[in-house]
């Protein structure tokens, strides 16, 4: 006999549930003003009915913003997830088909597109030609004629390696209505394979991937008070903390200093700033140790590095050989330089950033000067460099206070101009307040964006 039926459906949010309890053939309100305190009721009436009915049940859970799951419930109160049921097989076959033509939404950064226009993933397939074998070798016989030893094939290398495994697939999940039951009931729940935190682990694995070269991401707007620097400092902290510590830093390439220093977590002693650094190796071709370049730099609590720009002490502000100077050095033992701009386009360091970039980001508010700065920019940017568009990312940002009708005519904008990507950013708090940032502050829905914006950024630079 199967075990008696409890069913879940979830929804406002995750603060109200259906019930429809088997052992009294009713369906019951459930409501909790957190999704933690609403489960928390479900398998509180749960624990009531194995009771009561003195054998497992089985819940089986489902809601608009939750992956459907099961689980059983002993009259102990122990709780297991429940055997997979395996569907017929022509309905599993269509439900794997549809599976495959779902797409992974609810992810806080989108591509804002029509799905026609969806950028199909390069496929790299081997050769149909055979590989040109290697240049014979001639053997000399005694008789002075030479000949040519018959090539062997090769036999193909046995296919014995373990299979692969998708990134993140053996964990339990940690987001959603399933990681807080994990966490609330020492559960092992994997997370489904199409929901948005699979979808974050492997943007996670895209991140980590390994890069062609030294590369330069660049943030960029020419009017002020857009965000710039907030969103450098967080871009540059979920760089590090995915792809580990000394590999990242944080620079103010802005011609007099921006506030960099004053945003990030650890603030710079003074000398650890860009033209300290510069004088103490005026050659860039000269390699300098790890040790002594970490004495100009401070070390943030996700592994990065940040260095400041121009002080009120420099007496010259910072131009196109210094940006370029700086990015030598850094070089030498940094796999990533995260440039901070400021607002002058006519600057030296600003034209050196933006020209040498390998990925231009643009963060812009739902505002109309700030999106006709962008526009202005990427107009003349796409005039003097072609191929600046195929490494620009927009960064739609939301606030108080913005427009909405502002997005649309923002991205039909970008899309006549050509830029390929375009992306939306929650609204956070912690950015707009002016204080010191570090991802353990920001909200899950901001930390999420940027690992979407982290592996775009990696994508484009990686050429995928």
């Amino acid at each position: 006999m199967s075990a008696p039926q409890m069913t879940v459906a979830i929804d406002d949010g995750g603060r109200h549930a259906t019930a429809y309890v088997p052992s009294q053939a009713a369906t019951l309100d459930l409501r909790g003003d957190t999704e933690q305190d609403l489960m928390t009721a479900v398998f509180a009436q749960a624990h009531a009915e194995a009771r009561s009915s003195g054998q497992t049940i089985t819940v089986a859970v489902s809601g608009a913003d939750t992956a459907p799951m099961r689980l059983e419930v002993d009259p102990d109160q122990t709780i297991r997830p429940a055997p997979e049921q395996a569907p017929p097989q022509e309905y599993g076959a269509a439900k794997a088909e549809q599976s495959q033509r779902r797409p992974a939404g609810g992810t806080p950064v989108v591509r804002i597109q029509d799905e026609g226009n969806e950028p199909t993933v390069a496929v790299r397939r081997p050769a149909t030609e055979p590989t040109p074998a290697r240049a014979a070798v001639s053997i000399e016989r005694a008789d002075g004629h030479r000949r040519t030893p018959p090539t062997r094939p090769r036999r193909p290398v046995s296919g014995l390696a373990a299979p692969e495994i998708a990134p993140g697939t053996g964990e339990p999940a940690r987001l959603g209505v399933r990681g807080r039951l994990n966490a609330m009931l020492g559960l092992s729940l994997a997370p489904k394979a199409q929901s948005p935190e699979m979808r974050l682990r492997a943007a996670e694995s895209v991140i980590t991937r390994a890069l062609p070269d030294f590369s330069v991401i660049t943030v960029a707007n020419p009017k002020g008070g857009v965000g710039k620097t907030p969103l450098a400092v967080a871009f540059t902290q979920t760089l590090a903390d995915l792809r580990g510590g000394s590999t990242v830093v944080c620079a103010d390439l802005g011609e007099v200093g921006g506030s960099l220093a004053k945003r990030v977590a650890v603030r710079p002693s003074p000398g650890n700033d860009i033209p300290t650094l510069l004088a103490a190796h005026p050659d860039p071709d000269v390699t300098i140790r790890p040790s002594v370049l970490s004495q100009h730099l401070t070390r943030q609590p996700s592994g990065e590095d940040i260095i400041a720009g121009r002080r009120g002490d420099a007496t010259n502000i910072l131009d196109e050989n210094h940006a370029a100077h700086l990015a030598a050095i850094v070089a030498q033992h940094r796999d990533i330089l995260v440039a901070d701009t400021g607002n002058n386009p006519l600057a030296g360091s600003w034209h050196w950033a933006v020209a040498t970039a390998d990925v231009v980001v643009v963060p812009v508010p739902l505002r109309w000067d700030a999106a006709d700065a962008a526009e202005e920019m990427i107009t003349e940017l796409a005039s003097t460099a072609t191929d600046v568009l195929a490494r620009t990312i927009v960064v739609i940002t939301a606030g108080p206070g913005d427009a909405p009708m502002v997005e649309h005519d923002t991205v039909e904008a970008l899309r006549d101009l050509g830029v390929p990507l375009v992306a939306r950013m929650p609204f956070e708090p912690l950015f707009a307040s002016g204080e010191r940032i570090a991802l353990s502050r920001l909200q899950p829905h901001t930390r999420a964006a940027l690992t979407r914006l982290a592996e775009e950024a990696v994508k484009t630079i990686t050429g995928d």
